[in-house]
């Protein structure tokens, strides 16, 4: 019997961050080309089907025709204007928590339209698959497309000198603080964890991840601390009934309150407020 087996190495890819494709949409120029300088938290990869025009980042202008794909990382400011003559014609997609080394300092800069010689072909046909998944969405669609998005990525590493990296620290951090804030501000509200990733543009995994990360808790568990801080100084400073702190800071019944504030506290909510209480008096 004879056999192979081949055990894969750990990189940087490997590690929990995955491609998190934002939209995908196809553009064609008509004479109502809004062309005007805009930059992205994310990453764009566009491929031109057709025509031709001009793509404008900050380092200069650089020619578009069909064929070529075109590679804008995240915060960088750019358009893009279509020939009058052969109108420009591209799928375009926006991917997170991913990008590739287009743009180092002056000395390595390098085009972000990339020639794809015979590679020009399938790369086009991903990016067709993929635009029909997204508006046919059948069932599976989801882990299609994330099969699409991967082999294109590996398609354009190995035509190319890039490297590729998951560039998410900056955008997870900032997205986490929305979410702090929101919670913050709404901790008596319902929150809900896709409420949250809606808001953060941040996949549900990703964002217990990092949230816990960036502050010690999951979303969730964090909303129910604030509810309990709350709690503690209304109990400390006010003459409020518990029943009505329970309720105006969001928990469903007394005794789900009581349950969750001994958890955080060690004592009842009835417990804590007689303790307050007997400190007050001793103090005076």
């Amino acid at each position: 019997m004879s056999n192979a087996r081949f055990r894969s190495e750990e990189s940087e890819l490997s590690i929990i961050y995955s491609p998190q494709l934002d939209y995908i949409s196809y553009s064609k120029y008509e004479g109502d080309w809004n062309s005007r300088f805009h930059s992205h938290t994310f990453m764009e990869i566009a491929f031109a089907v057709g025509g031709a025009g001009t793509v404008y980042v900050e380092e200069g202008s650089f020619p578009v025709e069909e064929g070529k794909l075109i590679i804008i990382p995240p915060n960088r400011l750019h358009t893009e204007v279509s020939s009058s003559e052969n109108a420009l014609e591209y799928y375009i997609l926006g991917v997170r928590n991913f990008t590739f080394s287009i743009f180092g300092n002056e000395e390595n800069f390098t085009t972000p339209v990339l020639n794809l010689g015979k590679f020009a072909f399938p790369i086009k046909e991903i990016f067709i698959d993929m635009f029909e998944e997204m508006k046919l969405k059948k069932t599976g669609y989801e882990i299609m497309v994330q099969s699409l998005l991967l082999k294109l990525f590996a398609l354009i590493t190995r035509i190319t000198d890039l490297s590729a990296s998951f560039n998410n620290t900056e955008e997870m951090r900032r997205g986490c603080a929305i979410v702090k804030e929101y919670i913050d501000t709404h901790y008596a509200d319902k929150i809900t964890l896709e409420d949250l990733t809606k808001l953060s543009c941040i996949s549900k995994y990703h964002l217990i991840h990092e949230f816990t990360k960036y502050v010690g808790t999951s979303p969730i568990a964090y909303q129910l601390k604030r509810r309990i801080q709350e709690a503690i100084y209304l109990l400390e400073s006010t003459d409020n009934s518990i029943a009505d702190i329970a309720f105006s800071l969001g928990f469903s019944s007394m005794s789900h309150f009581s349950q969750r504030f001994k958890a955080e506290t060690g004592y009842t909510p009835l417990k804590y407020k007689q303790k307050m209480s007997k400190r007050s008096n001793g103090s005076r």
